[in-house]
């Protein structure tokens, strides 16, 4: 195995770092087109001056890119990650004005665009988090502890995770570095600068949340959610059926609000209306497999909600432009039920090779 990465080798908690600049990025562009309409989109400076807030986006990311070049430790990538995502976020919000001659921020294809940068970073996160890793880039996992070791920081659950995990890969190298490595991770030395593991590591905040949301609530607000997604996908067939047997034509007109541009051709609303119901559908499969007994349940209920987010809100951005939001914003807390409900689930029988 060459020791040479034309780039460099993969971060352990790569994954995560970009899960939380995808989050932080979401979160500013729902938070700051909230504000911008409560507030009537204020102008920030006076007569020709007008501050964007794409300045600002602009500031975060040259602080991001700063922060891991001058500081070593997960801290340092934590707080670059999140302001990461800030600074796209009010960046990419203004992208409306960048793709008009007249710099409009309105323009309705702006929010789809960034819905689909956003679905494109959580594919990109899903890729990178199914990736396994090789065994140079377990000894960096080792490295990172160390780093973090001589801060103060490292917790005995990291060490022991990161040890396990470089045991796992083998020693890629003759010299056994590698295993050098380990042995001062595992030193005495090591041992007295370890610190208490906070309650995310140690598993205290999760249960937390299992006693705030015990099992049985946590399935009940998921069979809610899975019959809401079918009885929305019985009034879409019911629209549907209305629009191909009726001579009538769909007015849009009346959902202009104000100055957001909200498209007025109907295929638009047609394409959701069919998604709704292709999700819909997925989801009374879901609901009849729990009925029967299949563990497949939870896995048939994800996909129902990843088609209504992936290909629906997609749509929906373009259609209702940011009022797709609490949809989206829905469909993601009821995902995150389903994923929580299968570690419960997987954690609560035995374990086997599939696992």
């Amino acid at each position: 195995m060459s020791n040479r990465r034309i780039i460099g080798s993969r971060r352990d908690h790569g994954p995560q770092y970009l899960l939380l600049t995808i989050a932080s990025f979401a979160i500013t562009v729902a938070a700051t087109r909230w504000y911008l309409d409560l507030a009537g989109y204020p102008t920030v400076g006076g007569g020709e001056l007008h501050v964007a807030h794409t300045l600002w986006g602009g500031l975060a990311l040259v602080a991001a890119a700063i922060l891991p070049l001058l500081w070593v430790g997960h801290r340092a990538l934590w707080l670059s990650a999140l302001l990461a995502g800030v600074g796209v976020g009010l960046f990419i919000d203004e992208i409306g004005k960048f793709l008009t001659t007249s710099t409009d921020y309105f323009f309705a294809p702006a929010a789809p665009i960034i819905y689909g940068a956003l679905l494109l970073l959580v594919l990109l996160w899903v890729l990178a988090r199914r990736s396994r890793g090789d065994a140079i880039e377990a000894t960096h996992a080792v490295l990172d502890a160390l780093h973090d070791s001589v801060d103060g920081r490292l917790i005995q659950q990291e060490r022991e995770r990161v040890i396990a995990l470089r045991q796992e890969k083998g020693e890629p190298l003759p010299g056994g570095i590698h295993a050098q490595l380990v042995e001062v991770l595992e030193s005495p030395a090591v041992d007295r600068r370890l610190i208490t593991a906070g309650p995310l590591a140690s598993g205290a905040a999760r249960r937390r949340f299992e006693r705030i949301l015990p099992t049985r609530i946590e399935r009940g607000l998921i069979y809610l959610g899975l019959v809401v997604a079918a009885l929305a996908a019985l009034i879409a067939s019911l629209a549907l059926f209305g629009l191909f047997y009726t001579e009538a034509e769909l007015d849009l007109s009346g959902l202009a609000n104000g100055r957001v541009e909200i498209p007025q051709n109907a295929l638009w609303t047609v394409l959701l209306l069919a998604v709704n119901v292709i999700a819909g559908t997925s989801a009374v499969a879901a609901l009849v497999l729990r009925v029967r007994g299949s563990t497949r349940w939870i896995d048939v209920a994800i996909g129902a909600v990843l088609i209504d987010l992936v290909v629906g809100e997609l749509v929906a951005f373009y259609a209702t432009q940011f009022g797709a939001l609490t949809a989206a914003v829905w469909n993601v807390t009821l995902l995150g039920l389903l994923l929580d409900l299968r570690i419960r689930e997987a954690n609560a029988r035995p374990a086997t090779d599939d696992d």
